[in-house]
């Protein structure tokens, strides 16, 4: 098949089979972490890169052979806003009675008619790894007729006039986009966007320049309890991080404690938050609590967990 791949397993949309609208590493960007490698083709020109009826003609073909499908995902080896039919596509894949996933960089919804074409897809997954200038050059390497700022707005628009869902994608690399300050922009910025949910993760396949490292679990747990602690909405923590160490179940213990220190928290927010079941939470909160760094107060007829007596002090005034 020249068009389609997968279905592939995806742990965000479940099974989902990709079409691939645009030809190989013809992108917006050159970030330096592309598993597809380095792009070949930077522009942020918009063409009809292949016959739409081939296109549709392959998917007819062959989708009814594939098996369970949850999730038609356009996607591949370059920025898929760069194929002006993606509009058309989109509905024509919707028509068939599948739901549609856009994986994008974000670069170009600045543009209306970028905005008009996604309005039919399901899901729009958009990337911002960075919200401060120098770190977005160093990291993405965009097309020198991109601006951050504009990126940003178009995102933020976008995600305001869109009916479905916008889930929000970082990727950290270190030293790169990974300092408090690069945090704190980028929490601002999402503040701004308020996507549904946000996804964050590091390196986790070889990138498209070898300097590029991924960050240490631990790192990436401070990033996602700041992160957690400062946006009204998910988080995710998605990627290579390895959940089945024990090292993690040590740092989820430290995460919570950081986390209830900037904010109280239910166990019903703690339990999403970290993924745990009422046992886990139970023995961790158990440990916390032996050792003072963990406790407990009503307000409103909820139970809340703090991690200081100072922050309870303070809402019992």
């Amino acid at each position: 098949m020249e068009f389609l791949f997968g279905p592939v397993p995806s742990r965000r949309l479940g099974l989902s089979l990709g079409i691939n609208i645009v030809p190989y590493k013809t992108c917006s960007y050159n970030c330096v972490y592309c598993e597809v490698g380095r792009t070949t083709n930077l522009t942020i020109e918009r063409k009809s890169f292949y016959n739409l009826e081939d296109i549709k003609r392959e998917f007819v073909e062959n989708v009814g052979k594939l098996g369970r499908i949850d999730y038609v995902t356009f996607s591949g080896s370059g920025e898929p806003t760069l194929n002006k039919d993606i509009g058309e596509l989109i509905r024509f894949v919707k028509g068939r009675g599948f739901k549609t996933a856009v994986l994008t960089n974000g670069s170009l919804l600045y543009l209306d008619e970028v905005k008009d074409d996604l309005m039919q897809a399901d899901v729009v997954i958009p990337s911002l790894d960075s919200a401060k200038k120098e770190s977005f050059l160093k990291i993405n390497r965009p097309h020198r007729g991109l601006n951050l700022e504009k990126i940003i707005e178009g995102i933020r628009d976008f995600t305001r006039e869109f009916r479905g869902k916008v889930w929000l994608e970082v990727l950290f690399v270190k030293g790169v986009n990974d300092s408090k300050e690069d945090i704190k922009a980028l929490v601002e910025a999402i503040a701004t966007i308020r996507p549904s949910r946000v996804q964050i993760g590091t390196v986790d396949r070889p990138p498209a320049d070898e300097w590029v490292r991924k960050l240490s679990d631990r790192e990436m747990m401070d990033i996602y309890t700041y992160m957690s602690a400062h946006l009204d909405v998910e988080v995710d923590l998605i990627g290579g991080f390895n959940k089945e160490n024990d090292r993690f179940y040590e740092d989820v213990e430290r995460a919570i404690v950081k986390l209830i220190n900037i904010r109280p928290c239910t166990e019903g927010d703690l339990k999403k938050i970290f993924g745990l079941d009422d046992a886990g939470l139970k023995g961790k909160l158990g440990k916390l609590f032996e050792k003072g760094e963990a406790f407990e107060y009503y307000f409103g007829g909820k139970r809340f967990i703090a991690g200081n007596r100072s922050m309870i002090e303070k809402r019992m005034v």
